[in-house]
């Protein structure tokens, strides 16, 4: 999985300057590698022996207005760069990687899972996949097959995740809205990634 985190690049709105200091709690981990790896990890399990890397490539960004003008420069100790490899509960690899900033070659969001039967591919305009959903297509494992288009009710807003959430808060269907024992396993994990990266170990957080 590849993606982006489109307020952690060379600029910073102004709006979400508080991202640049990494003891704020808001930064690049904690929302794009959160929220993507939440994902990733509903849809094909928790991560085991976790290796990671981190970077500040850009310790000073340049803050924007409204408009996109430069206003003046912060220092940045948040993280802008994080790559993870983990082992998948049924013995296959995972591999993510985080970039600051927006794509200017490629997709914004990339995740491609690669099965016995065929590939799905996700592919989305943002990095932040909780906001801006992918889509998703299917490459039958066979010579020659082209993806096909899956199908899937398409969010209106940023609204619709929320909704969907409350709506699974308020509902009687157990197991589709997290409650605190799924944040606590995304803490950890985000964890593991910290320790990964400072000791240069493989680490396990469930």
């Amino acid at each position: 999985m590849l993606f982006t985190s489109p307020w952690f690049g060379a600029t910073m709105p102004e709006s979400n300057v508080y991202g640049v200091d990494i003891e704020n709690g808001a930064n690049l981990m904690t929302i794009s590698v959160g929220h993507s790896l939440d994902a990733l990890c509903y849809v094909v399990g928790e991560l085991h022996g976790v290796q990671a890397t981190l970077a500040n490539n850009r310790p000073e960004v340049t803050v924007t207005d409204a408009a996109g003008n430069p206003k003046r420069t912060v220092k940045k100790t948040s993280h802008d760069h994080c790559s993870v490899i983990g082992t998948l509960p049924g013995g296959g690899v995972a591999t993510a990687i985080c970039q600051g900033g927006m794509s200017a070659a490629d997709k914004n969001f990339f995740c491609k899972i690669i099965g016995t039967k065929g590939t799905l591919l996700l592919e989305g305009p943002m990095g932040n996949v909780q906001g801006f959903p992918p889509t998703i297509k299917f490459i039958d494992a066979k010579p020659e097959a082209k993806p096909q288009p899956i199908e899937v009710p398409r969010a209106t807003g940023f609204e619709y995740n929320t909704g969907k959430a409350w709506d699974a808060f308020a509902g009687d269907r157990s197991g589709e809205a997290p409650d605190f024992q799924v944040a606590l396993t995304r803490h950890r994990m985000l964890e593991a990634i910290y320790r990964s990266n400072e000791k240069g170990t493989r680490e396990d957080y469930v």
